[in-house]
């Protein structure tokens, strides 16, 4: 091989890898991330992995900025929000219309040695604060779920929403004190009968 062909063969490898080396790092870091925060929405694994798919193609199509983001995790989040609200609303239904499910609490349960009445009624208190969540107000909602289901920082969770820090604090603050007050309210009226 001559001089030449090596010389441009050298130059021409690491421009090529180092922009899909960038891209490589961001999947293999953010991927779960962004798999959670899917599921969360949409609550149907093989949408949550397509909506990880589209947004990892978004984050090809827009590779160009990745050099300018500080936060690539909280960008992810963002865009893995909005992919997943975007198919959410697709389907015709609300963010507050998808059942929330925490998956594999049964049989978390009875590997632990916990009883039939035991599963049963920690399955029965998923299923009413999940049906409380769902109640609240999307904005307290979705701050609520970022910030305590996805442990997302509160500055993650405020780029993701496009809010300040003190915004979702004060969301995350109010949701769990009306979740706090209607279980109370809901046990309360439980104890009576």
């Amino acid at each position: 091989m001559s001089r030449t062909a090596e010389a441009l063969l050298s130059d021409a490898i690491p421009i090529a890898d180092s922009s899909e080396d960038d891209l490589e790092a961001s999947v293999r870091e953010h991927a779960r991330l962004v798999f959670r925060i899917a599921h969360a929405l949409l609550r149907n694994h093989h949408d949550a992995e397509d909506a990880v798919q589209e947004t990892f193609l978004r984050l090809v199509r827009h590779r160009r900025k990745l050099t300018a983001v500080q936060n690539r995790r909280a960008w992810l989040a963002r865009i893995a929000w909005r992919t997943a609200l975007d198919r959410v609303r697709a389907r015709g239904r609300t963010a507050s219309e998808v059942p929330l499910v925490a998956a594999g609490t049964v049989a978390g349960l009875h590997a632990a040695g916990a009883g039939a009445e035991q599963i049963a009624a920690g399955q029965e208190m998923l299923a009413l604060t999940e049906c409380l969540l769902a109640g609240l107000p999307s904005d307290l909602r979705e701050a609520l779920t970022l910030s305590s289901i996805e442990e997302l920082s509160s500055a993650e969770v405020g780029e993701v929403l496009g809010i300040t820090e003190t915004s979702v604090r004060n969301r995350v603050f109010r949701a769990r004190r009306l979740l706090r007050e209607k279980m109370a309210a809901v046990l309360e009226a439980g104890y009576e009968r």
